[in-house]
C-alpha cells in the first residue's frame, strides 16, 4: 500500500493514541518485528553505482550490492551489539577470497562459485569485469577515481583469467587499492540486465540505473517512491544466511521535528542519515524510555572554506586571524552537546598520520586583532557566509561566527540556499565563505588531501587552495607503500595547511543514532552509511 508522508505521520500519531486508550491499533510496519522502519532525511538522486552523490543513493545500493570485498567490522568493547571498521580489514564478498602479484601491483579475485543474480545467471569473472570496465568508462566519477588513485587508465588492466578469477593490474603498489574495492562504486551489476536497457545514445544505461537495481546483494529494492519511500526485501537464496529483517522500509521525513515525533511515539525504529537528527535533538532524547544512543568518534570535517581566489582570504594573515576569532569552545557544548570532535588539523582525527598537536588556533580576539592589522586590509570588509538550510549545526555556528568575525572587522551576511544551490555555487567559485562538511569515505590522509587540498581538484578543493609544494606532496604520497614515509608526509602536509590556515577550522561529527533500544547488530564502516544485513532485534 502506497502512503505519503502526511498520512503516515497522521496514522503514527493514531496508533499512539490508541495504544494510550489501551486499544490494540492496526498492525503496521513498525510493529512487525522482521520489518525494519527508518527515518532519513534524504532522497535519492540516482541508483547508478558509478554516479550517485545523494546520501539516499549509497545506502540503498549498499544494501542492494554485493562489491568484490567490504569493509571487515569488529565488536566495540563496551558497546554490546555494536561493530566498526577497522584500519586494513576486510572480509570476501562477491570475491571470496584474494591474493597479490607484482609485489601488491595486482590484485587477484577469486568470485565466489555458485553465486547467481536475481536472473538466474552466473556472477563471473566477466561480470566483475564488465562492472569495472563500466566504471573506468560510463559518465560519473569513477572515470576520475581508478587513474588518479589507483593508477588504473585502461580496461585492458582488467584481466579475465577464467570463468572464477579476475585481476586488477595497476601501474605500481598501491595502499588504498583494497579500500577502493570496498567502496559500494564498485557494484556488481548483471551485464545482460544492463546491456538489455542500453541505448545507442546510453550505452551504459546511466538513465534505467537512476531507479532500478541490476545487482546481488542481501536485499532486493521493491519499492521506489521518490519523496516517500524506498522498500527492500530480503533476497532470496542469498549467499551468505538470510538476515534477521525480512522487509526495510527507508520513509523520507524532512522535517526533523516529525522525525523527533516518531520516535518518540515508537513509530520507527530508528533514524539515520547525515545527521539526521541534530544534537541538541539527540541530547533530547538521552534516557526517553524505548530509545538509546549510539554514538562513535567519526570521520567526517565540518570547516569554514574561505576562498582563496577572493580577497582578503588571500591573505594568510587575515586566515589566521578567522581561526583565531573562531568561539570553537562555545561551540562544541552550545552547538554541537558533546556530539563532536574539536578540528585541531585538516586531517580527520581518526585518520593515519593525523597529528593534533600541531594547530596554535585557539579563540583570542586580541590575537585576531592584531593579525588583521598586520595583513593591512582596509575595514569594514562585507562578506557573505553560506550555509545549507538544514544543516541545523552549521546554520547555528554561522551566528556564532557572525558575531566574532565582526569583533575583527568583518561585516557579516549568513546566506541560507538549499543543497543543490549551495553545491552549484560553491562549484563555480562564487562563495566567499561557507560552511562546508566532507568525509573520505577511504580513510587515507592522501585519499583526504588529494581531493580538498590539490591544485587539480576543482570540484572539491572548496577554499580554491594552490600550493606547488603541496601538490607535489600529495603526487608522491598517494602511491607511496613504505609506511613511515607515508605518514611523516602527512605530517608535514598537516604543518603546511595549518600554518596556511587553509579552513577555518571547526569540527569533526561523531557518527550518532538513536533507535529502539531492542534494535542491534548496527555496523560503522569508514563510509559511515548503514548496512542492514547484521541488523536484528534483540
Amino acid at each position: 500500500m502506497s502512503m505519503d508522508r502526511r498520512s503516515f505521520l497522521k496514522i503514527s500519531a493514531g496508533a499512539a493514541a490508541l495504544g494510550s486508550a489501551g486499544v490494540r491499533p492496526v498492525r503496521s510496519d513498525a510493529q512487525d518485528k522482521r520489518t525494519l522502519v527508518v527515518a532519513w532525511d534524504t532522497d535519492i538522486d540516482t541508483l547508478d553505482p558509478a554516479q550517485f552523490k545523494a546520501i539516499g543513493g549509497y545506502v540503498t545500493i549498499a544494501n542492494c550490492y554485493d562489491t568484490p570485498i567490504a569493509w571487515k567490522v569488529q565488536p566495540i568493547q563496551g558497546k554490546p551489539g555494536f561493530a566498526l571498521s577497522q584500519p586494513a580489514q576486510w572480509e570476501g564478498a562477491a570475491a571470496e577470497s584474494w591474493a597479490m602479484e607484482r609485489d601488491g601491483a595486482t590484485i587477484v579475485l577469486k568470485v565466489r562459485q555458485g553465486l547467481k543474480f536475481p536472473s538466474g545467471r552466473p556472477v563471473t569473472a566477466q561480470a566483475v569485469k564488465y562492472c569495472f570496465d563500466r566504471g573506468l568508462q560510463s559518465p560519473g566519477y569513477m572515470r576520475l577515481l581508478f587513474p588518479s588513485l589507483i593508477g588504473v587508465k585502461s580496461p585492458e588492466q582488467f584481466e579475465v583469467r577464467d570463468e572464477h578469477t579476475f585481476a586488477m593490474r595497476m601501474e605500481q603498489p598501491n595502499p588504498m587499492a583494497m579500500d577502493i574495492l570496498a567502496l559500494s562504486n564498485n557494484a556488481i551489476m548483471d551485464p545482460d540486465e544492463v546491456k538489455a536497457h542500453a541505448t545507442q545514445g546510453d550505452p551504459w544505461a546511466a538513465e534505467w540505473l537512476k531507479r532500478n537495481i541490476a545487482g546481488i546483494g542481501p536485499y532486493r529494492l521493491v519499492k521506489n517512491e521518490p519523496g516517500v519511500e524506498i522498500g527492500l526485501d530480503a533476497t532470496k537464496n542469498y549467499w551468505r544466511p538470510e538476515p534477521y529483517f525480512q522487509r526495510v522500509v527507508l520513509k523520507f521525513v524532512p522535517n526533523e521535528t516529525d522525525r523527533v515525533l516518531l520516535l518518540k511515539r515508537k513509530a520507527i525504529d530508528m533514524v539515520v542519515g547525515r545527521p539526521g537528527l541534530s544534537p541538541k535533538n539527540v541530547k533530547s532524547l538521552e534516557g526517553e524510555q524505548g530509545l538509546k544512543v549510539f554514538t562513535v568518534p567519526d570521520t567526517t570535517c565540518h570547516y569554514l572554506a574561505m576562498n582563496q581566489q577572493r580577497a582578503p582570504f588571500n591573505s594568510v594573515k587575515v586566515r589566521q586571524a578567522i581561526n583565531y576569532a573562531i568561539p570553537i569552545q562555545a561551540l562544541m557544548p552550545s552547538v554541537l552537546f558533546g556530539y563532536a570532535t574539536q578540528m585541531k588539523s585538516p586531517l580527520p582525527h581518526l585518520t593515519p598520520g593525523y597529528t593534533g598537536n600541531l594547530s596554535p588556533y585557539k579563540h583570542d580576539i586580541e590575537k585576531a586583532r592584531q593579525l588583521m592589522k598586520e595583513a593591512d586590509v582596509k575595514t569594514p570588509i562585507p562578506v557573505k557566509l553560506a550555509v545549507r538550510v538544514g544543516y541545523v549545526t552549521h546554520e547555528q555556528a554561522a551566528v556564532w561566527l557572525q558575531r566574532e568575525l565582526e569583533k575583527i572587522g568583518f561585516k557579516v551576511e549568513i546566506v541560507k540556499e538549499t543543497d543543490a544551490t549551495f553545491r552549484q555555487v560553491a562549484i563555480k567559485g562564487d562563495h566567499e565563505l561557507s560552511i562546508e562538511s566532507w568525509q573520505s569515505w577511504v580513510n587515507d590522509p592522501w585519499y583526504h588531501l588529494n581531493f580538498l587540498m590539490h591544485t587539480r581538484s576543482k570540484f572539491t578543493n572548496a577554499s580554491f587552495y594552490s600550493n606547488p609544494v603541496l601538490d607535489k606532496i600529495i603526487d608522491e604520497s598517494l602511491p607511496e607503500t613504505n609506511s613511515d614515509r607515508r605518514l611523516g608526509n602527512a605530517r608535514v602536509a598537516q604543518k603546511i595547511l595549518i600554518d596556511d590556515a587553509v579552513w577555518g577550522f571547526l569540527w569533526y561529527d561523531s557518527w550518532t543514532r538513536v533507535m529502539k533500544t531492542d534494535v542491534t547488530g548496527i555496523e560503522k564502516r569508514w563510509d559511515t552509511f548503514e548496512r542492514y544485513y547484521g541488523a536484528r532485534r534483540a
